[in-house]
């Protein structure tokens, strides 16, 4: 079959499909359909259509771990090195608001949402990590209760045979059943999405997609977060890709509940009698800026070590299903959410907490369109 004009419409395309919207938005993952369904609520009579290059998002929010993260200690004292505290404390609210927002709008047992609470392993007490994290506590505990009102939220407790700290504020999340739940509830809200719908280029009010389909629209939005460069060339914002792993069913498998190792970089949990376990994206973290799906197999390597090493699972446990997913990173973890020079509003860098802070950016991106 000849594809060479597939670019050519009839009146009748014409007429019915390629009319001008009012927002068009690239990208379906859950900043995308979130941006959508509040721009839609907003504007009702506005027409919306996202594009998405796939069959489904490919991204990170279809292909995380499964966590609802609020934030670890060590994480939290990680970030104080890139940001100032204020900053921090503001993406600790974001984070909180972006998780009842998802919780509130889909509803916690459509999206498999469990409030487990998680730990933060660390090798041993003489840690200097886990000393300075330990050191930090009240302050932490005090920013989380300024926010929520739940006191002492972060403490020291022992998880087969590793010192940890407890954060009873971290959970599980289904992230297929979110986004499929997303999805239906944009789509009943009158938003159209159009699957395989690669784009080639985005401008102010224009949207070309790879097969030279031009698509008009009184405003674009990019929420690609980190394949951002593919389509708006230089951005603050990297690649940042992360592998996951799940085991085979095991006999013995005692960790439950959503787990942490090197200030976040490594986390695993359960999925029932499988453990689930990535990330390591420090082992490779310039290998990892990449927006190919692909293994690296020193990163493979070294979350096999650490489990064969530390977690005491059946030593003759094996992979299952692994996988990736890109992420997107910029100078912090506080998400780029802005109009650009060229006209495009765009959101990216959402920093590895799409799912706790995707929908909230969502909401704030359709706000920021809905003024101008």
């Amino acid at each position: 079959m000849n594809f060479k004009n597939i670019s050519q419409r009839s009146w009748w395309e014409r007429e019915v499909m390629s009319h001008p919207r009012d927002l068009i938005i690239v990208g379906s993952g859950i900043t995308g359909l979130s941006t959508a369904l509040y721009y839609k609520k907003q504007n009702p009579e506005k027409s919306v259509m996202v594009l998405d290059r796939g069959f489904w998002p490919t991204g990170a929010t279809g292909r995380n771990a499964g966590f609802a993260c609020f934030g670890s200690a060590g994480e939290l004292l990680d970030d104080l090195k890139h940001e100032d505290e204020a900053g921090v404390k503001d993406r600790l609210r974001l984070r909180l608001e972006g998780l009842e927002l998802l919780k509130s709008e889909l509803g916690e047992n459509e999206i498999g949402f469990e409030m487990t609470g998680g730990y933060e392993i660390f090798d041993s007490k003489e840690d200097p990590h886990f000393l300075e994290s330990a050191e930090n506590l009240p302050r932490f505990s005090k920013w989380v209760e300024d926010i929520t009102g739940v006191a002492n939220s972060y403490e020291v407790r022992d998880i087969n045979g590793f010192v940890s700290i407890f954060n009873g504020l971290e959970g599980y999340i289904h992230s297929g059943k979110m986004l499929r739940r997303l999805t239906q509830k944009v789509m009943d809200a009158g938003v159209e999405i159009r699957w395989n719908s690669p784009v080639e280029n985005v401008e102010a009010n224009r949207v070309v997609l790879s097969d030279g389909l031009e698509l008009l629209a009184g405003a674009v939005m990019t929420a690609v977060n980190g394949y951002s460069s593919h389509l708006l060339g230089e951005t603050l914002v990297k690649p940042a890709r992360g592998y996951v792993m799940v085991s085979n069913p095991l006999k013995k498998m005692p960790w439950k509940g959503t787990c942490h190792y090197n200030m976040g970089y490594v986390y695993f949990r359960d999925l029932g009698d499988r453990l689930l376990i990535g990330g390591a994206r420090d082992v490779d973290k310039a290998g990892e800026e990449s927006t190919e799906n692909e293994i690296n197999p020193k990163i493979k390597q070294w979350l096999i070590d650490f489990v064969n090493d530390k977690l005491g699972i059946d030593p003759d446990w094996r992979i299952e299903q692994e996988w990736t997913g890109v992420m997107g990173f910029g100078a912090t973890k506080t998400p780029e959410m802005k109009r650009l020079s060229n006209g495009v509003y765009t959101a990216a860098g959402l920093g590895g907490m799409g799912v706790a802070i995707g929908m909230k950016v969502g909401e704030r991106m359709a706000g920021m369109i809905g003024q101008e």
